[in-house]
């Protein structure tokens, strides 16, 4: 529903091809509403491993799953 709404704020700047200056004193206030907020992305808490092998070991260890995060466009760690 919150992008059905921005689309439609947006759209008719986006045909014209061009968005309106943010005024300074709104800054702030849009800036802590976008900025991510503590306990809002849970996943980043997690103590993630980046080897592979390591994380098998650990699973094996521990009698846990392996999850493996990946991205369509490459790692997710920005590494090729």
């Amino acid at each position: 529903m919150t992008r059905i709404l921005f689309a439609l704020a947006v759209l008719p700047f986006a045909l014209r091809d061009e968005l309106p200056p943010i005024p300074a004193d709104d800054f702030a206030r849009l800036q802590a509403a976008i900025k991510p907020q503590p306990g809002e992305s849970r996943w980043r808490e997690i103590p993630w491993l980046t080897s592979v092998r390591e994380a098998r070991e650990r699973s094996v260890r521990e009698d846990k799953p392996i999850v493996i995060f990946t991205a369509a466009d490459g790692s997710p760690l920005s590494r090729t």
